[in-house]
């Protein structure tokens, strides 16, 4: 489990109680990395799967592979990928 800030259904931070909301922040981690392009993350140009533009492209192998990659390389054993037109599935855990 991996625990950081957490963030609402629009990407801003939840504050609870005058404070930054904490707790399993792991599918957030998933997704940011997934939806995330290349060159995003200054200190890792090369991190980001840009699954909105592969999936806009109908690109779903190549789309699969790239989050794979990105996951492999952040540390998850991936279990499952499967993405379709109107859903993305991911069954992953940290090694």
């Amino acid at each position: 489990m991996s625990e950081d800030f957490l963030q609402d259904d629009n990407n801003d931070l939840i504050i609870e109680n005058g404070d930054f909301k904490v707790g399993d922040a792991e599918s957030q981690h998933i997704q940011d990395l997934l939806l995330s392009a290349k060159g995003e993350w200054k200190e890792h140009p090369l991190v980001g799967a840009e699954l909105q533009r592969e999936l806009k492209a109908r690109e779903y192998t190549r789309a699969v592979r790239e989050a794979n990659i990105q996951l492999t390389a952040d540390g998850y054993h991936i279990n499952e990928i499967d993405i379709t037109d109107s859903n993305i599935t991911i069954d992953a855990e940290r090694k």
